[in-house]
């Protein structure tokens, strides 16, 4: 019995397509050249200047970034969920190869690539390394957006802290190589872990791994537009009903989410090097307190206006106002920490990103959750707009 190789696979040649729109927009910049130096034959040879560089450079490139788009989107089961589907029901394993086509490298690639290159040394006279990069460059970032797709979220927090390192200017040389080497290793494992927890609880068809009495029960409330089950329900029985999930961030994954995006803020601050930004920190916090008030105050009211609250003495209710806590404790890191920023001197960029991974920390972590603050929160459920509410909650009683 003759066994395929790993590494071969001719379903992954570029399609006639692909092929046709390269081969249609180089060779019209190529007509246009000639037909200027056929209208003017004084004009000389304007085939190496900048300008048409840059055009045929782009064209390449742009057929570069295709070719790896066509390589995932075409052969990896969670861009198709009806080949994963399929998948699902057939005796596959991740110890076998992919029916439809592999989604790792094979020679082909190289060859395609490969032309590629030729082409943008022997007659664009460009880097001919640079399909290779942007080859590279598109395929594992959409690989990496792949992952976070299959919600293999520690692979997806160690390239979200790899791919900014990129940028650093110590990333230059040796140190460029070693994190590129770690980003497609990271990749490789989590693309591997994902083919193990195959078949994945998103995939269209896969309700039945859910209890049975938790799909007849649950009512999501992801979204603003209702489904028509809801839209049955009516108001307030819709508010009232028993919810099975509530969106929450743990404590562990609010430290992994404030510590990333305090490394992307440092990655940023020293690769652009745009000067201690202090103000604009503070105004995103208000911004960003404000959104989380707005995600725990929708749909509820307090259980009395302000008025009552003067006339009754009870200028606080604890019950309700504890969520104003944590955005106020998200602007006040944010104006002690814009007054440590100026002070902080060469330092501005690790005290910047300190502040940053504190704020969004609090914004992630800082309690109530969510589940708790609908379960035991003290508020009154407001009735929807008129505008947005159905034939039900509109008739007369």
């Amino acid at each position: 019995m003759k066994r395929q190789l790993p590494f071969h696979s001719n379903a992954v040649w570029p399609p006639a397509w692909l092929m046709v729109t390269f081969l249609f927009a180089y060779g019209l910049v190529m007509g246009c050249l000639w037909l200027i130096s056929v209208r003017l034959p004084n004009a000389g040879d304007i085939s190496n200047a900048g300008e048409i560089v840059n055009i045929r450079m782009t064209i390449i490139g742009g057929a570069a970034a295709l070719y790896a788009a066509f390589r995932l989107f075409r052969f990896h089961p969670a861009c198709n969920h009806a080949y994963a589907n399929w998948l699902r029901l057939s005796p596959w394993t991740p110890r076998k190869p992919l029916p439809l086509g592999p989604v790792h490298f094979v020679w082909q690639d190289a060859a395609v690539i490969g032309v590629l290159s030729a082409i943008a040394f022997w007659h664009a006279h460009v880097d001919p390394l640079l399909p290779v990069e942007i080859f590279a460059l598109a395929y594992f970032g959409i690989f990496t957006l792949l992952l976070l797709y299959m919600r293999r979220w520690w692979t997806s927090l160690a390239l979200g802290f790899l791919w900014p390192a990129l940028t650093l200017p110590q990333a230059r040389g040796t140190a460029g190589v070693i994190i590129a080497v770690a980003i497609i290793v990271v990749i490789g494992h989590g693309h591997w872990q994902s083919l193990k927890a195959f078949p994945w609880p998103f995939l269209k068809g896969a309700a039945h791994q859910t209890p049975l009495l938790q799909r007849n029960i649950q009512i999501d409330l992801g979204g603003n537009s209702l489904t028509r089950a809801q839209a049955e329900l009516g108001w307030p029985f819709f508010a009232l009903s028993p919810k099975t999930e509530l969106p929450s961030v743990s404590q562990r994954n609010s430290v992994c989410l404030g510590a990333l995006f305090g490394w992307w803020s440092f990655c940023f601050t020293e690769s652009a090097t745009p000067g201690p930004l202090p103000e604009l920190i503070v105004f995103f916090a208000f911004i960003a307190g404000m959104f989380r008030f707005a995600i725990y105050g929708n749909k509820v009211s307090p259980p009395f206006n302000v008025w009552w609250r003067i006339a009754s003495g009870r200028i606080l209710v604890p019950g309700f106002d504890i969520i104003f806590l944590t955005p106020l404790a998200t602007v006040l890191v944010a104006i002690v920490g814009g007054m440590i920023i100026k002070r902080s001197g060469s330092w501005y960029p690790e005290v910047e990103a300190g502040v940053i991974a504190v704020m969004w920390y609090l914004l992630f972590g800082g309690g109530p959750t969510l589940r708790k603050w609908m379960l035991t929160g003290q508020f009154r459920l407001r009735p929807p707009a008129r505008i947005n509410a159905n034939k039900q909650q509109l008739r007369e009683v």
